[in-house]
C-alpha cells in the first residue's frame, strides 16, 4: 500500500430602579483585595485579571490576538499574516543536528503534557519567565475554506482535510513531522529537511501556508502521529534550549502550551497529535 501520510495541494479555491429621595445612599463597598484585578504588561499587551495564574494570562493574550470567526474579513486577515511567514534554511543553526521532531519519537513522549505550572508569571529586565504557543486544528471544506478550530486533543479522522493554526509569544521556527504506524519518522512541512517556517510573534499563522494546501492522513492501519515543533531559533545553539516541562491546557480556542524559561535559554515546545486510523464517523 502506498505511503498515506501526505501534504495535499489539490484544491481549486481555498433598569435601573429609583429609590425614595429620602432614602440615604448606602456607602460603597470596597472590593476585597483578593478580588482586585492584577495587571501585567506581558508579551506586548496589558492584561488585567482577578487572581490569575500563568494560563489565565496566556489564555487572555490568545483571545486578544486570534480571529474570533472565519468570516471573509478574518480570512483576508489570515491570508495577510501568511505573507509574514517564510521558509528558512536552518543548516547554519543545526550544526548537523535534526530538529524535525524536537525530541519527539515513536518511543518517547513529547515534551508537553496536561498540567498547571506552579511558578508564577514574572516580568523583568530579561522579559517574561514564560513563553507560550497556541495551536489549533482547523478543518477545511471542499473549497479549502476553514470551517472551525479545535484543540489538538480532539485529533482528526482518517482522510480529513485540515490545517494547523499557530500563534506564538516569540519569533519562532516551526516544523511538522510524521511518525507512521510502523515507526518511521520524516519531516513533512516544509518538505526539505533542514528547512522550517519562520513565524513572527503575536501573529496567527495557518499551516500549510498556501490557500490551496492542507494536511491529510489516510490509508494506513494503526496509529499515525503528526508532530509539531515550535522553537525560538536561538534554542538551536548549544546549551540554549529550555529544558523545563511544557504544560498544555486545552480550550475552545485551541490548545495552549507554556514553558518556563531562564535567562539565556529559549523555548522549545513540541507535541504529537495522534490518530488511530478509522473511517470518519466510526
Amino acid at each position: 500500500m502506498p505511503r498515506s501520510s501526505k501534504l495535499v495541494a489539490a484544491l481549486t479555491a481555498l433598569t435601573f430602579s429609583t429609590a425614595s429621595l429620602a432614602q440615604a445612599t448606602p456607602p460603597a463597598t470596597a472590593t476585597p483585595p483578593q478580588q482586585e484585578a492584577e495587571g501585567k504588561f506581558v508579551w506586548g499587551i496589558l492584561i488585567k485579571l482577578v487572581a490569575p495564574v500563568v494560563f489565565d494570562f496566556f489564555s487572555d493574550w490568545v483571545k486578544k490576538k486570534i480571529a474570533a470567526t472565519y468570516k471573509e474579513d478574518s480570512l483576508e486577515y489570515l491570508a495577510g499574516n501568511a505573507a509574514l511567514a517564510v521558509i528558512v534554511n536552518l543548516n547554519g543553526y543545526l550544526a548537523g543536528k535534526d530538529i524535525v521532531l524536537g525530541g519527539v519519537s515513536a518511543n518517547a513522549a513529547p515534551n508537553a503534557a496536561l498540567g498547571t505550572p506552579e511558578t508564577p508569571l514574572k516580568t523583568g529586565k530579561d522579559g517574561e519567565n514564560y513563553q507560550g504557543v497556541n495551536v489549533a486544528l482547523v478543518a477545511v471544506d471542499a473549497n479549502g475554506k476553514p470551517t472551525g478550530f479545535r484543540a489538538v486533543a480532539d485529533g482528526f479522522t482518517t482522510g480529513e482535510r485540515f490545517k494547523l493554526r499557530v500563534l506564538s509569544t516569540f519569533d519562532a521556527v516551526v516544523v511538522l513531522g510524521n511518525i507512521t504506524p510502523k515507526g518511521a519518522q520524516r519531516q513533512i512541512y516544509p518538505a526539505a529537511p533542514g528547512q522550517a517556517i519562520s513565524i513572527p510573534a503575536g501573529k496567527e499563522i495557518l499551516l500549510p501556508l498556501g490557500k490551496q494546501e492542507y494536511l491529510q492522513f489516510a490509508g494506513d492501519v494503526g496509529r499515525d502521529q503528526l508532530t509539531l515543533t515550535v522553537r525560538d531559533p536561538r534554542s538551536l545553539q548549544a546549551g540554549q534550549a529550555a529544558t523545563a516541562r511544557v504544560f498544555r491546557k486545552d480550550e475552545s480556542a485551541g490548545s495552549n502550551f507554556v514553558q518556563e524559561v531562564k535567562p539565556g535559554q529559549y523555548p522549545v515546545i513540541s507535541e504529537a497529535i495522534g490518530i488511530e486510523h478509522k473511517q470518519g464517523g466510526q
